[in-house]
C-alpha cells in the first residue's frame, strides 16, 4: 500500500499520547479523557499497530540490585556485506538500537548486558567477527538523564493529561530502594511484555502457564520498584519528527545531578553521561534536518558551557529499543531482549 494510507490522524495522535503517559491503562478508563468510545479506541489501536506506525512495549533491564551495564558504540565498517551485518545486529538480543549514520562510523547501537564482562565478552565474540567491521569505540552510559519513553507527542490538552497522571497503568519512576532481583519468571514476563506492553494479566498468565493472581502480583511487584519501562512509541517518519539526530558533547560540569534544562526541550529524547573522549551523549528527534542549527544553538544557550564535539544524522534505523523496523520504518516484529542470555559467538571468517 501506499505509504498515505497509513499516516497518523490526530485522533490517532491523540491515543498515542494518552498511552505515553499510561500505557496500561484499559480502554473504558482512557474513553472519557479522549471523548470516544472504548471499542472505538480499541479499533483505532488495533489498525495503528497492524499498520506498524506506533506501538507500546516494555523494556526490564535490571539484573538485581546493580543497574545495568548499558552503552553507545560506535561501528566502524567498510563498504562491503552491509546487509549481512545490519541483519546479525538486529537479530542480537543484547543490541537494543540499531541506527546507520553520517560521519566516520558506519553504524551507531545502543547496548545492554549485565555487566561489564559479558560486554567484553559480546564485543570480541560477536562485534569483531562481523563482516566488514574494522573497528569499534564503545561509551560506556554513566547516568541516564532523560530516556527515550519520557517523550511525548504532545497532543493532550494540559487538563487531558493531568487526568491521566493517576490512571492504573501508568509507569512509574524508579524509587530510592534496591531493585528486586530477576527471577527466571521475572525474565520471562518481561520478555513476554516486550512486544506487546498492553498484554492483559489474563493473556500474561497462559503464555507462562501460571496464575492470573501470581502472575498480577509479579507484575504489580516490578512496575512498583520501577523495575519495568513501559513506553509507547509512533515510527518516526509517521510521528510528525521524521529526522533522528545523535551528538556527543563536552559539558564542564561533571556532576549533572541537578537535571540540566535541556532534558526538558521538545526534541530531547535521550540525554546520557557517557565514558571517553566527550561526557554526554543527546539523542534528538527533529521536524526537519534544516531544524538542527537552531536546536543546536538552542541546546547550548540553554546549558552554558555546553560544547557540541560531533553529530550525526540517522540515515536508517533497523531497530529501536528492541522493536525492528522496516524500510519505510514501521515496525515489523520484536526481537525479545534477553540481555542475561550470554553472547553466542560468530564464526571467524563469515
Amino acid at each position: 500500500m501506499p505509504r498515505s494510507e497509513y499516516a497518523l490522524t490526530e485522533a490517532d495522535r491523540a491515543v498515542i499520547h494518552a498511552l505515553q503517559i499510561a500505557p496500561r491503562a484499559d480502554w473504558s478508563r482512557l474513553a472519557p479523557v479522549l471523548r470516544s468510545r472504548p471499542d472505538t479506541l480499541a479499533r483505532r489501536w488495533a489498525r495503528i499497530t497492524a499498520a506498524g506506525t506506533a506501538w507500546c512495549g516494555t523494556l526490564g533491564l535490571h539484573t538485581g540490585e546493580t543497574p545495568p551495564c548499558l552503552a553507545w558504540i560506535e561501528v566502524l565498517c567498510t563498504g562491503g556485506r552491509s546487509q549481512v551485518r545490519s541483519a546479525l545486529l538486529t537479530e542480537d538480543p543484547h543490541v537494543l538500537s540499531v541506527f546507520e549514520t553520517t560521519g566516520d562510523r558506519a553504524m551507531l547501537l545502543f547496548v545492554a548486558f549485565p555487566d561489564l564482562s559479558m560486554l567484553d565478552e559480546h564485543l570480541s565474540t560477536r562485534l569483531s567477527r562481523l563482516p566488514g567491521v574494522t573497528g569499534t569505540r564503545t561509551h560506556l552510559v554513566t547516568a541516564v538523564h532523560r530516556s527515550g519513553p519520557r517523550w511525548r507527542l504532545d497532543r493532550l490538552t494540559p487538563a487531558q493529561t493531568h487526568r491521566l497522571i493517576d490512571l492504573p497503568g501508568r509507569p512509574r519512576e524508579p524509587g530510592a530502594g534496591a531493585v528486586p532481583s530477576l527471577r527466571p519468571e521475572d525474565r520471562r514476563l518481561v520478555l513476554a511484555l516486550a512486544e506487546d506492553s498492553r498484554l492483559s494479566v489474563a493473556e500474561l498468565a497462559r503464555r507462562q502457564g501460571g496464575s492470573e493472581s501470581a502472575t498480577r502480583r509479579r507484575l504489580i511487584r516490578l512496575e512498583s520498584s520501577g523495575t519495568l519501562t513501559h513506553h509507547c512509541r509512533p515510527a518516526p517518519l509517521y510521528s510528525g519528527w521524521p529526522v533522528s539526530v545523535v551528538m556527543w558533547a563536552d559539558s564542564p560540569t561533571a556532576d549533572l545531578t541537578a537535571v540540566p534544562p535541556i532534558v526538558h526541550l521538545r526534541e530531547t529524547v535521550e540525554f546520557m553521561s557517557i565514558t571517553g573522549p566527550h561526557n554526554l551523549a543527546i539523542a534528538l528527534t527533529l521536524r526537519s534536518l534544516e531544524d538542527l542549527p537552531a536546536c543546536a544553538s538552542t541546546l547550548m544557550r540553554r546549558m552554558p558551557g555546553l560544547r557540541i564535539a560531533d553529530s550525526f544524522v540517522v540515515l536508517r534505523c533497523h531497530k529501536f529499543a528492541a522493536q525492528v523496523l522496516g524500510p519505510d520504518g514501521r515496525r515489523t516484529r520484536t526481537v525479545p531482549p534477553d540481555i542475561w542470555s550470554r553472547p553466542v559467538p560468530l564464526p571467524t571468517g563469515l
